[in-house]
């Protein structure tokens, strides 16, 4: 049995609109401040007709809007570049004021099309109408939406304005049949096949299931995040909400369950539209239909490096007792809970696992806090288990936790820090910590054990890296250079004497002055670093008498205090700036 559902959007509206037979669309294109006439599309005479009566709905028709593409004017060739000159009327021959004015008016022509473009849904109004096809003997959904397409985008030129005609980019009555394109959807429920035209690049018959979690785990991501973007901003709601419910009947049908398992439950979301996902619902249901949730887990790529291989059959209601037993993770109350909530705390469960954690209230304590199981998932994998193994044969499971999870408020950072840099510097010290172990002293050691990766641990193991990676190069400075040295109200501007002091700068400001070591070495740049109580404020690199760039923290422009300061140490040198 085929089942057919049409769907088609209700005239010069944004609502898709249920029909129980396929009906003949009349596109129109409808008088506007611009346009003087409406025009219909004949058939039988495939060309454009003007109208003074626009046809009703009903039963066997169907009109529908067709709008113009917003096309941006070229600007005429003597118009200003500057966004801040404008055009001097008077002295514009008659021939450009002519091309001017229908420049103008081509331009408040492409802003007031660019303004209803879309619906109110934000859903563009070339889409006109949905087919829905469900075959219940063959599990196959085909969901299709068919588009206006215009010629502009079709040849893929760039729209121009004839300079030497004065031709408008726009013309008032449309010479070109209305042209259509579908894109199409196919989910396969019993072969667990998923292929549309409407991807880029277009993905057809991908992620053959093989019993196996070996699919890449970076095109599934992919895939996913295409068509998110394709059901948020894209498609109408209404069609994409009843081919989910239909999808479902025969995900039923397939696996024999009452109530079929969802990843998202995109149904008790659809009010809120940037969190409804159906389309990703949908394929991942084709995947693995008795367990959606465990699906992304098994397409994760640490699941790969983990080797957790297993069979499995697609209809096993079971498969997540099964990938629980193969992956060592202890299947018990709570952890069902959160995974029904977050998938990934799985992922984080076999993490703590493999640190050395036992005690399971630690495991709950991370597994139930969003916070806590993101630092854990987003740490590099293998310097983490090796710091926490590490922390472990030295302190209690609580402490060598609680020092790992402590925020950056726990560690009052510098307030410039946010929340992301914070994070970063954070596994890039963790990493270093494993890299150079061997090289790094006792007491700095017994520091990170006790306070964590702070900045100014992370700071000290970076300067550490740099000296084990590289030889110390003691600089020699010209007595121009050394002129350059200077305290200004404070501020101390002074040359760094070896690499390893210019890595020690770059460490606290955060930016990448230690790799100018070597042109420092061969005097192609001076570097002056700018002290202030004895602590670093800025760096300048100088190339003879001008200044290259001047930067504070984390390569932020200096402070209205600092400028006047350096303003001073510019006019008593002589050096000119173009930063």
């Amino acid at each position: 049995m085929i089942e057919k559902i049409y769907f088609y959007r209700k005239f010069t509206g944004s609502e898709f609109i249920l029909s129980k037979s396929e009906k003949t669309v009349i596109p129109v294109r409808l008088k506007n401040q611009f346009i003087p006439d409406s025009f219909i599309f004949d058939a039988q005479k495939k060309s454009w007709q003007k109208a003074s009566v626009i046809p009703e709905e009903n039963e066997i028709f169907q009109p529908v809007e067709f709008v113009d593409f917003p096309l941006k004017p070229l600007s005429p060739v003597f118009f200003p570049v500057s966004k801040n000159s404008s055009v001097d009327i008077e002295d514009l021959s008659p021939a450009e004021m002519a091309e001017y004015y229908i420049y103008r008016n081509d331009q408040r022509r492409y802003f007031a099309n660019a303004r209803y473009y879309n619906d109110s849904n934000k859903i563009c109004k070339d889409f006109f109408s949905a087919e829905i096809e469900v075959d219940y003997e063959k599990l196959i959904l085909q969901l299709s939406f068919t588009r206006f397409i215009h010629p502009e985008i079709t040849s893929n030129k760039t729209p121009q304005t004839d300079s030497n005609l004065s031709l408008s980019v726009y013309s008032d009555e449309p010479s070109h049949p209305p042209i259509t394109s579908t894109d199409t959807f196919i989910f396969d429920m019993n072969k667990g096949l998923f292929s549309s035209n409407a991807l880029k690049p277009n993905i057809d018959d991908i992620y053959v299931v093989t019993g196996e979690a070996t699919e890449d785990y970076q095109k599934f991501q992919k895939l996913l995040s295409s068509l998110k973007q394709l059901e948020l901003k894209t498609y109408p709601k209404a069609v994409l909400c009843e081919a989910y419910k239909k999808f479902c009947s025969l995900a039923q049908k397939y696996t024999g369950l009452k109530t079929v398992p969802t990843a998202s439950d995109p149904l008790a979301k659809m009010d809120k539209s940037e969190e409804a996902r159906f389309l990703s619902e949908m394929y991942i249901l084709t995947k693995l239909p008795c367990e959606p949730k465990l699906y992304g887990i098994l397409m994760n790529q640490e699941v790969h490096e983990l080797k957790i291989n297993f069979k499995y059959k697609r209809n096993d209601t079971k498969v997540l007792n099964k990938f629980l037993q193969k992956a060592h993770i202890k299947n018990y109350r709570i952890l069902k809970k959160e995974y029904a909530e977050n998938p990934l705390s799985l992922l984080t469960f076999r993490r703590l696992k493999d640190d050395g954690f036992r005690n399971l209230n630690l495991y709950n304590k991370v597994i139930q806090n969003q916070d806590f199981m993101e630092e854990i998932n987003n740490a590099p994998r293998k310097a983490l288990i090796f710091f926490l193994r590490y922390s472990l044969k030295h302190r209690s499971e609580i402490a060598t936790l609680n020092t790992f999870l402590k925020t950056k408020d726990g560690f009052n950072n510098d307030e410039n820090t946010d929340e992301m840099d914070f994070y970063l510097d954070k596994y890039d010290a963790m990493e270093m910590f494993q890299k150079y172990f061997r090289h790094i002293p006792k007491q700095l050691r017994k520091d990170i054990l006790k306070d964590g990766f702070t900045t100014f641990n992370h700071d000290a193991l970076a300067n550490l890296t740099y000296k084990v990676k590289n030889k110390k190069i003691t600089f020699k400075y010209s007595q121009a250079q050394q002129a350059l040295e200077d305290d200004i109200d404070g501020y101390s501007f002074r040359l760094p004497q070896n690499s390893f002091q210019l890595c020690e700068i770059g460490t606290t400001l955060h930016n990448c002055v230690a790799s100018y070591a070597e042109k420092v070495s061969k005097n192609e740049s001076t570097i002056v670093y700018v002290t202030k109580d004895d602590k670093y404020q800025l760096c300048i690199e100088v190339q003879g008498n001008e200044i290259i760039q001047e930067r504070a923290d984390r390569n932020a422009a200096p402070s209205s205090e600092e400028k006047i300061i350096l303003q001073k140490w510019h006019e008593r040198h002589g050096l000119k700036t173009n930063c």
